[in-house]
């Protein structure tokens, strides 16, 4: 169970490294303060073998001393305690060490900070053999004080403080692992765990409002994370709504233009009928009305049409694209301009060069592409003016660019701003401004794209990516 709650919550995680970092900075610390203690242990023996010294050197009656100095080497560990004076050492009290071994250490040697390496050795070394300590002597006359201590006793003490240490050392870093994960729990671990319940249920219904409780007035990053999906579920819900509302709007302008079209085909029947009328003024008006049914046809078949275009999945074959952007070209242009104005078509794509895509919707596209072409050139008022569109191939890595250029007026800028956007690019009478939009769709779908090259007042070129065979 604490292995679970420690691997899966980030509270657990957070507990567990505080207590790991204050006890490794307890162990860092702990290594100059064992060498000190190492130190002071041995300079407090030191101090209270003068002092008994002195004792004993006031004292004529030496045996009077012996539970004096029974008792000192009870409390201190020292086994023998001698003086030395004019180079020659005074026995004074305990019995020497048995056996060798003997480590001096010169407590009357002055350093700023101890020995790391003696420390260590008192702490991991053998325990066997004894300590020769020289340290200063308070009576007159002596030079210094020799004290032989076990290093079992000194070694014993050190681990000892170990364990007090480490005692104490683990009850800091439990106490300051507890604070820091009760205040990083309500300050991070809550919201976080808030926000993250609050992802789960919008994910899951995101038009579904479980809480208008509006977000935190933190100021820190917190906050603004709170703040920020506030603002995104309310930005996704109005989307959401915005969507529907347009759905249910297409599809009601769907059935109305599809029954349009039918009512529309009707009456082209009745205004050809008219048109052919041996009365020249009823064949004028019946000319006219065809027309306009037409455009009227026109304009509810792309609306129908981009309605649909979502619908379709590209069926990717080998074609041959010259000859297919050559029939777009022979339907498409051949209703517009005659005599003076009359719009020459030139086929550069080598008639060899196949790509992979649907027949088609590349038909569309290109359809959609020479009739805006010839639209725009058709309207240029000057008879003289050159009305070419040229068609060309460029390879490029595993795709082709089919560059088709014309010699029309160029884009408006309000076009050019929204070109591939539907309803927005509209041009002119009688335009939806569906045409470019349905064809980037059908583009894209069978892994192409159309993108403007390039527009002026000496023409327009648009580029049609399509996949190499």
């Amino acid at each position: 169970m604490i292995e679970g709650f420690i691997s899966r919550r980030l509270s657990g995680k957070l507990l567990l490294m505080t207590i790991c970092f204050v006890m490794l900075a307890e162990l860092v610390i702990f290594i100059p303060s064992a060498t000190t203690f190492r130190q002071d242990w041995l300079n407090d023996r030191a101090q209270q073998a003068g002092l008994l010294a002195q004792a004993l050197t006031g004292v004529p009656d030496y045996e009077a001393s012996e539970i004096l100095t029974e008792q000192f080497m009870q409390d201190t560990d020292v086994i023998m305690m001698s003086a030395k004076r004019d180079g020659m050492s005074e026995f004074m009290l305990g019995h020497p060490p048995k056996g060798e071994g003997i480590e001096l250490v010169d407590l009357r040697e002055s350093r700023r900070l101890p020995l790391f390496r003696d420390a260590f050795r008192a702490f991991f070394g053998s325990a066997e053999g004894s300590l020769r300590v020289l340290a200063t002597s308070p009576v007159q006359g002596q030079d210094a004080l020799e004290l032989i201590i076990p290093k079992a006793k000194l070694q014993w003490a050190m681990r000892d403080y170990a364990k007090r240490i480490a005692v104490l050392s683990l009850a800091i870093a439990l106490i300051t692992g507890l604070l820091i994960y009760l205040a990083m729990l309500f300050m991070i671990i809550r919201p976080i765990e808030k926000l993250a319940t609050g992802l789960s249920d919008f994910r899951e219904d995101p038009e579904k409002r479980r809480s208008n409780l509006p977000p935190s007035s933190r100021k820190d990053e917190i906050g603004q994370l709170q703040r920020e999906f506030y603002d995104m579920k309310q930005g996704v819900r109005a989307s959401f709504k915005q969507r529907e509302r347009l759905a249910t709007l297409g599809m009601a302008v769907a059935k109305i233009n599809h029954d349009l079209r039918n009512v529309l085909a009707s009456a082209s029947l009745v205004s050809e009928r008219l048109e052919n009328d041996q009365e020249e003024r009823i064949a004028k008006m019946g000319g006219r009305l065809t027309r306009a049914i037409d455009r009227g046809i026109k304009l509810t078949s792309e609306v129908l049409n981009f309605s649909l275009s979502g619908q379709d999945e590209a069926d990717l074959e080998v074609v041959r694209i010259s000859l297919l952007v050559g029939e777009a070209a022979g339907d498409t242009l051949g209703g517009f301009g005659s005599g003076r104005r009359r719009i020459t078509f030139t086929n550069k794509i080598p008639s060899e060069m196949i790509v992979t895509a649907d027949k088609d919707h590349t038909y569309r596209i290109f359809h959609n592409l020479f009739r805006n072409a010839a639209q725009a050139m058709a309207k240029m008022p000057d008879d003289d003016a050159v009305r070419n569109l040229t068609v060309e191939a460029i390879p490029s890595g595993d795709q082709i660019s089919i560059l088709v250029k014309d010699t029309g007026p160029g884009l408006p800028e309000k076009a050019k701003k929204n070109l591939f956007k539907a309803f927005a690019s509209a041009s002119g009478r009688g335009s939806t401004g569906l045409g470019l939009t349905i064809s980037q769709d059908l583009a894209r779908e069978q892994g192409g794209d159309i993108m403007l090259e390039s527009t002026s007042e000496h023409g327009t070129v648009f580029a049609v990516c399509l996949q190499k065979a």
